[in-house]
Parts: structure tokens; C-alpha cells; sequence
């Protein structure tokens, strides 16, 4: 994403930016604006990039202006070493480099200032980061020839003509503030394999959203399929993904028999005879979708913290018994699986300061709706059983499964015990 450019900038987009280009001074940007951007990236785990710029705060670098390559190659390293600067203090390297706006244009067309770009960012950052551009032209050939690692770059949200090029700003369908498009033209770009990054620009209007349905696609296309035999694929899911989405997507899809999804994967059955479309195509069309557990249902229940093992736990973490059931009635949990028994819910995460793990020897009857622990996850037993897990808590007036309904808890749901006496 191209980052750093508004002085009321949303942080949430650096959640989703996998590369922050930052602006560095040509055409926006201050030392508090690069040093707040490179924060965040230290926050959120973001990659820092330069975005140097012609000298042209007034028109923010969207005009081409006539430089000499000589006079380029030093301005472009001055902007990138200003952000190199405070990159070392802040404690986040410098990954990457792309030119903005105009300049990107201008010196993708004329060699010398491709080459004055280049070396310039190279001057200031040394030659072991990626550079950043159009998939062909000058400023790939520069690159390439010093030696440089080279992204080829789409834009999700900027409309293209036929051939392929940018509609110049100011053109109607220049920019585009539709997430789902951008979420669409993420998928077919990335899918086209013309591209090796994809850029949100972040003061595009609804740029969080779309970034976050950009990011989304990525997230899923980047999955890895393992085949289960000659009928069953298993997915490796991102943590970002939802999982009740990714369940009804695969369920829906032409050709798919039966999915279960679990914590970290999911298996799609289908008739080797007629498979169905790749289910990271299906996802990705999607992808947004899957990102909204606020939009999950929330359940409450009700729980008295009764459990045989609830001293023990207490005993275990160094705190009162009253202590752990407020802890354990503090958070709002989320179904991260369900399995084991019908109806039995995987809520995770527990707090940190009450995980235990499970007991050595499990027990041969556990009643029905005991409420237990076992590291960071809680559940409720849907039947009597044996079962392992340290019961804390009993649910009150509460059928975790129903024979005509099935289970009461399904995947993505978010849960809140209410602590009863």
C-alpha cells in the first residue's frame, strides 16, 4: 500500500498492508508522518518501503516535471535516505522502494531517469532491497541491470483501459472505491500471473475496506492444497480467514459432497470423477466475506463455576477461585472448531493467566454441560463422557445439542459466559 500521505491517515490499514510504501517527503510526508508510518509498521508487523516522489508538494507528485536525471538521482536519495534515517531509529528496516505518482510514469518511459530512480534508492537504502514497478518498461530494465529484485505491480483500485494501461486520474473510472471491484480485480490480476504485488492507495476513499478485501484474496491465493487420495483436498487456512465463511462457501460450491473445517484446515470431498473448481478461486471471489466475525452471532450463557477442578486450576495459576471464573466470564470467545462430539464447541482463546493443560489422566464420565479448560481452549460437554479437560463451571438451562437441530454452538459464533450463583 502507498502510506503515509494524510495527516488523519487509518491505522487499521496497516493491519492488512502486507509492504507500506511510505511517502518521504517529495510529494507528502514529514519527519512526524514517516516516524508515526514506521510505527505502525512495528505494530502491525508491516513491511517498510520508500515512495519517493518528484519534488512537487503542491500538485502531491501527480505532475510530470523536467529534471535532470543528475538532479533526480540525488533527490530521489535524499527523500529515501530521510526515511532510512528514521527507519533505523524506530527499528524497522527498509524492504522495498517505488517511485509515485508522476515519476513512476515518467521514468517507466525515458531510461535516464529510470536509471537516475534506481540508483538513487539505491545510493540511499543499498542494493539488497526489492524495487517496485510496472511489469515492463524502463524502471524494470534499471533495476534489473543493477541487480535489484523486481515486484511487478498491479492496482486493485484503479480502473485500466482495454490494453491494460491506467486511466489517468481525473478521468471517470480513474479511481475505484468499490471493494467488492477492487476485490475483483485483485483476484483476476493476481490470477492472471502478470503481477507479483497488488497496491491499495491509502488515500483513496473507503481505502481500508478495500485494502482489506485486497488483502483477503491474497490471503487465500496464497494457500496451500494438499491432496487427502483421489476424492478429498485439504487446505491450509490462513489465521485471517474466517472460518463459518470458508465453510459455507465450500458448501455451496458445484461439486463439493461435504466439508469440515477445523482450526487450521479444511477438507473438501468431491467425486474424482468431476472435480469441482479450485476452492481457492471460490474463496477468493469471497474473500471480504469471510473477514466479518463481528457479524457472527453472539450467544450468552449461563454458567455457575461449580466444577470439580476449579480449586486445582486456582491452585495451579496462582490466584483465588474467584479470580479464574472472572477471568473466565471476562472474554468473549469465538467457536474455532466444532468436533469430538456432536455439538461439542472449541471457544478459544482463554486468558492468558488461567490456561492449563489438560489433565494427565482423563476422566471416565465428565456430565453433561460441565464447562472446561484445556490450554487456551473452553467448551461446554454436550452428553456425559469421559473427556480430559479441567471442569471449572456447570451451564445452566442450556442444550449445547438438539437431535432435531444439531449443535447449538456452530463455527465463528461468538459466545459470553454470565456468571450465575
Amino acid at each position: 500500500m502507498d502510506l503515509g500521505e494524510l495527516p488523519d491517515e487509518d491505522e487499521r490499514l496497516y493491519t492488512h498492508a502486507q509492504v507500506a510504501h511510505i511517502a518521504c517527503g517529495g510529494h507528502a510526508g514529514d519527519t512526524a508522518s514517516m516516524r508515526r508510518a514506521l510505527e505502525a509498521c512495528a505494530r502491525h508487523g508491516t513491511r517498510a518501503g520508500a515512495h519517493p516522489s518528484f519534488e512537487d508538494r503542491e500538485h502531491f507528485g501527480r505532475r510530470e516535471l523536467s529534471v535532470a536525471p543528475e538532479l533526480l538521482r540525488s533527490q530521489v536519495a535524499a527523500q529515501c535516505a530521510r526515511l532510512a534515517a528514521l527507519a533505523a531509529e524506530v527499528g524497522v528496516p527498509v524492504y522495498s522502494a517505488k517511485p509515485h505518482g508522476a515519476l513512476y510514469h515518467a521514468a517507466n518511459r525515458d531510461p535516464a531517469l529510470a536509471r537516475a530512480v534506481v540508483h538513487g534508492v539505491v545510493e540511499a537504502l543499498g542494493p539488497g532491497l526489492v524495487f517496485v514497478g510496472p511489469a515492463t518498461g524502463a524502471l524494470r530494465e534499471a533495476a534489473q541491470e543493477a541487480g535489484l529484485a523486481y515486484a511487478r505491480e498491479g492496482f486493485a483500485d484503479r480502473g485500466t483501459r482495454p490494453d491494460g494501461s491506467l486511466i489517468p486520474r481525473g478521468q471517470p473510472g480513474a479511481v475505484l472505491t468499490d471493494p467488492a471491484v477492487a476485490r475483483d480485480n485483485a483476484l483476476r490480476l493476481t490470477l492472471g500471473g502478470a503481477v507479483d504485488t497488488l497496491c491499495v492507495h491509502g488515500d483513496s476513499p473507503g481505502a481500508v475496506e478495500m485494502a482489506r478485501e485486497v488483502r483477503a484474496v491474497l490471503d487465500v491465493l496464497a494457500m496451500r492444497t494438499e491432496p487427502l487420495g483421489d476424492g478429498a483436498l485439504r487446505l491450509v487456512l490462513p489465521e485471517r480467514l474466517e472460518r463459518r465463511g470458508v465453510l459455507e462457501a465450500l458448501q455451496a460450491t458445484p461439486g463439493v459432497l461435504d466439508v469440515v473445517v477445523g482450526e487450521a484446515h479444511a477438507c473438501v470431498y468431491f467425486d474424482p470423477a468431476a472435480p469441482p473448481e479450485d476452492p481457492r478461486r471460490v474463496l477468493g471471489r469471497s474473500a471480504g466475506r469471510l473477514l466479518s466475525p463481528e457479524e457472527r452471532p453472539l450467544v450468552i450463557v449461563r454458567v455457575r463455576y461449580d466444577g470439580p477442578d476449579l480449586e486445582a486450576v486456582a491452585d495451579r495459576v496462582g490466584l483465588a477461585v474467584d479470580d479464574v471464573a472472572l477471568l473466565h466470564a471476562s472474554c468473549e470467545y469465538t467457536v474455532r472448531a466444532v468436533g469430538f462430539m456432536p455439538g461439542f464447541a472449541y471457544l478459544g482463546e482463554v486468558d492468558a493467566r488461567i490456561e492449563v493443560p489438560r489433565l494427565a489422566m482423563p476422566r471416565p464420565g465428565v456430565p453433561q454441560n460441565a464447562v472446561g479448560i484445556a490450554g487456551r481452549r473452553t467448551g461446554i460437554y454436550p452428553f456425559a463422557s469421559p473427556g480430559g479437560w479441567n471442569l471449572i463451571a456447570t451451564a445452566v438451562d442450556f442444550s449445547p445439542f438438539h437431535p432435531g437441530s444439531g449443535a447449538r454452538l456452530r463455527l465463528g459464533d461468538r459466545v459470553l459466559f454470565e456468571r450465575v450463583d
